[in-house]
Order: structure tokens, then sequence, then C-alpha cells
């Protein structure tokens, strides 16, 4: 795949025209990595409309790459090193061209005294350098991030530009699954990682740049990309997040990148950083209501039990193959007697640990269920998905403890809630048709504002990290059967942060729901 981040990069930081001898005022200073190239060179930084504009002539000047000027039509147009990617750029048009996409700016590049101005808001949502902005001292700060396929100024020059290799690709991690979900930001990958994690502002977004990494072939054949080789989908569930995007950002060294667009700043943390599954968490303070409206806290520490958890109730788990090798003995003498496995996502899936996870759970004496993870978007594909979960069921010797579970959870595709309960109604008839089991429904406390009334014949497994305060009654269900109430949890023979479940009821009613069903 073809990368243009740094070209977007040059978007925002390269161009220019002739330049005129230009009276620079005596606080406008544009630093990059540390040196200030503004000093001398007679600029001023201008402020249109709420943006900060910066001269791209000096960052052009600074990265060595070719310009050329078309005073009749007031073009620019950036070119790299092998002529095979343009940029064009004109005065006083909020479009401009990479390789003939078309990309938008916040505003127009503006012409004067004889030098282009671009957004420094546009530079940072294209390329994730790190801006910012000190109005006191009139000072732009730029950082190059340590991987950024553009070169710094310490190493511009030294060796030309490297390819990776088929053994090098080979050792990259692969990037299985991106999703958005409970005010988290889930990043599946098979290997281990070192995310580096990064705020920026104007507008406010949080930065996931994960070296050494690569999307997976079957989530490149999965998900949408645009000609620049981006993709993104929308958060439609969460007061903070707008959408998520991710890209291949750079390939010397072999990086993907992934930036949570937020609509307000919010703090977050990283949880299992340096494992298999990397998660932002969005740090909430306030309760989750409605779906449009604030939304419960995430613990950033391990939880306890529920505080408003009735004395008794029957405690559980789920998990999947990024628990790891899980000693199913330490966890029933820690008191849990369910478990969720999961067994399938997509039409093909199948996670690698779901029969050894099963077999263990079974010899500890805990009652077995197991989940899919939902991606299709149309009915047919649903059907499609179900059967593929029936399929992993069959192979764990059939029917097992518990009902089959529906894991629908987010929205990348923006479905309208109609095609969501299509698509839902499909998988769930079909499952119980290939099983003759009535499935529950997984999904989060927000999200489950997507279903219709149409769904209370179904039991609800719901998501709600907090330890003080259960889910809220929705639409289709005023009451729940089982709740996830942490995904940070701590249980002896897991490695790791595990999810952590509770039933509505003791685990001689769970036995008993379970005799007739």
């Amino acid at each position: 795949m073809k990368n243009i981040r740094w070209f977007a990069f040059l978007f925002l930081f390269l161009l220019v025209f002739p330049v005129e001898s230009h009276a620079a005022s005596s606080s406008s200073h544009i630093q990059l990595d540390g040196k200030d190239i503004s000093a001398a060179k007679g600029v001023e930084i201008q402020e249109v409309k709420g943006n900060v504009l910066v001269p791209l002539r000096l960052i052009v000047e600074e990265l060595g790459y070719k310009v050329n000027w078309e005073p009749k039509t007031r073009t620019v147009t950036i070119q790299n090193q092998n002529k095979n990617q343009i940029l064009s750029l004109q005065v006083d048009n909020p479009m401009a061209s990479v390789n003939g996409q078309q990309m938008g700016l916040a505003v127009a590049p503006l012409l004067t005294g004889g030098t282009t101005y671009v957004p420094i808001r546009f530079v940072s949502e294209q390329t994730g350098i790190d801006v910012t902005w000190n109005s006191e001292l009139k000072t732009v700060v730029l950082t190059t991030p340590a991987t950024s396929s553009v070169n710094s100024e310490s190493s511009r020059g030294n060796s030309p530009t490297q390819t990776v290799t088929d053994v090098e690709e080979n050792a990259l991690a692969p990037i299985s699954q991106i999703s958005f979900t409970n005010h988290q930001l889930t990043i599946a990958v098979n290997g281990k990682v070192s995310p580096k994690v990064t705020t920026l502002t104007h507008t406010d977004r949080i930065v996931v740049d994960i070296p050494d990494s690569k999307f997976s072939e079957d989530f490149l054949s999965s998900q949408s990309f645009d000609k620049g080789g981006q993709g993104a989908f929308p958060v439609t569930d969460d007061p903070d997040v707008s959408q998520v995007r991710y890209s291949k950002f750079s390939t010397n060294p072999a990086s993907v990148r992934i930036v949570v667009d937020l609509n307000n700043s919010a703090p977050y943390h990283v949880l299992n950083e340096d494992d298999d599954k990397v998660i932002i968490a969005i740090d909430q303070t306030s309760d989750e209501t409605a779906p449009t409206g604030p939304v419960t806290a995430i613990s950033p520490t391990e939880p306890t039990e529920p505080t408003l958890a009735s004395d008794g109730h029957a405690q559980g788990i789920d998990v999947s193959h990024y628990n790891g090798k899980i000693d199913w003995q330490q966890v029933a003498a820690a008191g849990k007697t369910f478990a969720f496995i999961k067994a399938t996502e997509g039409t093909k899936y199948q996670d690698n640990q779901f029969l050894v996870n099963v077999q263990g759970a079974r010899d500890a004496n805990i009652l077995v269920g197991a989940y899919h993870f939902l991606n299709a978007t149309t009915a047919d594909g649903a059907r499609l998905e179900a059967a593929n979960f029936a399929r992993a069921i069959d192979s764990a010797g059939g029917r097992l403890d518990l009902p089959p579970v529906l894991d629908y959870e987010n929205n990348p595709k923006g479905l309208t809630s109609a095609q969501i309960s299509e698509v839902a109604h499909a998988f769930l008839d079909e499952m119980e048709k290939l099983t003759g089991r009535q499935p529950i429904v997984y999904t989060g406390n927000v999200f489950a504002f997507k279903f219709d009334p149409t769904f209370s014949m179904y039991k609800l497994w719901v998501a709600r990290y907090s330890t003080t305060q259960k889910p809220t009654a929705v639409p289709a269900w005023n009451s729940w059967w089982a709740w996830q109430y942490s995904s940070t949890g701590s249980v002896p023979g897991i490695n790791g942060a595990v999810d952590l479940d509770e039933y509505n009821g003791t685990i001689d009613e769970l036995r008993s729901s379970l005799a007739g069903g």
C-alpha cells in the first residue's frame, strides 16, 4: 500500500512561492525539532478566523523538496525526489490535491508579502506531527515524530530511503482489529508492541503510533481505505469521540497510526501496553443515562467487586486468546462460576484458544458459554457469520452450558438503527435455527439504545464499566441478565487484565434457569 502520510506532512508544511523581504514580528517564531527556523527569515505568523497559519516555505527549505510556483493560477506544486507523488495547493482555495485526491483545509492558503501560509491545524490533523501554539510568545513548536517517514535534519542526506524487505515484513506485528466501544479504543495485535500515545490540540485528538506493525491481511480485506491509504469509522455513541482513523503511517520504520478524533479534550489512560491488546480508555466522570448524554467513568485502577451487587450474585469472566494461557482451576478457586469464551468473528475466523478454554473451564466445573463478535453490515452477511459461530460450537462438542451470545457493540459503517436491528435479527434468527437455542445479546449500555423493543424477547448481557452504577434501562430492556462491570479486573490464574461479569441472581438460580433451555 502506497503511503502518503509524509505527503500530507508536506501539504501542511511545504510550500511556497517567490519570497519578498518581509518584516517579521519580534514575537513570531517557528521551531522545528528544537531549531528556530524563523528568526532570520523575516516571517510573521498569521491568525485567520481562529486558525493559526504558518509559512510553508520555511519547512520546504528545511526538508529539501522540489517546489514549483505557477503565478498565473497562483498554484504551488510539490514533488518528491522520485517524482511519483504530487501535491498541489492554490491560494484562496480551501481544497488541495494529493496525487489527484481532494483534501480540505480549515482555511484556504493565504498569500501575503510574497509568502504563502497554511493552518497548523491542518498540519497536525493530517500528519500527527506534534504541534503546539503558545499564544503569549507567538511561537509555533513543531516536533517530528520518531516514527515519521520524513527524515529529520540530523539524518537527512545520510542514506537513501529504505524499503521494507520480505524478512522485515514478516517480522512486523499484524494488527487484526480496531474498535471503539464502551469509551475504549481497542487495538488487537498479534505480537508484542510498544505503542507511543500522544495528544494533539486544535482539534483535540489522541494519536497512537505502533512501530514495527502492519495491518493483517484479514483487516485489509475487510476494511475500507481511501486512495491515500487512510481508513476511518464514525463513533456515534460516545459524547467525547467523533471518529477513529487509521493508516499505515510510515515504512521506515514500518508503523501504523490510529487517531481518535475528540469532540472535546478528554483525559485517558493506556491499558495492556506491550501486550497483544492495546486499550486506550477515555476517562469519564459523569453518569451514562442516554445515547447522547454523558457516560460512566472508567477507573484507571483495578476495580473491586461492584458495590451495588446483590449478595450472592454469581460472578464470572469473559475471555479470548488475548488473555493467554489460563489456569482455570485457579479461576474457579477465586469464586468465578461462569465464563463466556470468544469463539468466532466474521465469516471465517475462529479464536485459536476457544477449544482449549472451553475444555479448561469444563474441567474446573465452570459454566461455559461462547460469544461471536459481529462484523456484518447486511442481513446476508449476518447469517453467514452465524453459520461460522455454529460450526465453532459444534467443534466444541455441540451444546454448551450457557446460550450462544451475539456480541454487537460498535457500528464502524454508520448503519442506521433500523439497519442495525435488521442485521441483529438476521443473526439471532439464524443462530437459533442452527443451534435450537435462543441467543443472548451482548452490547454496551449506550449502544443498547440502538435496539428497538422487538429485542426484549432476548436476554441482555450489558457492558457498563463502573463499580458504583448499574446499567440503566433502555427501550428494549428494563433489566439485565448479566452485567460486564469491568474490563480491567484481576483474577488468579490469568495474566493481565480480564473482563469481569455478574449474573443477575445466584449460581443456583443460574443453573436452574439453564435446566430447561
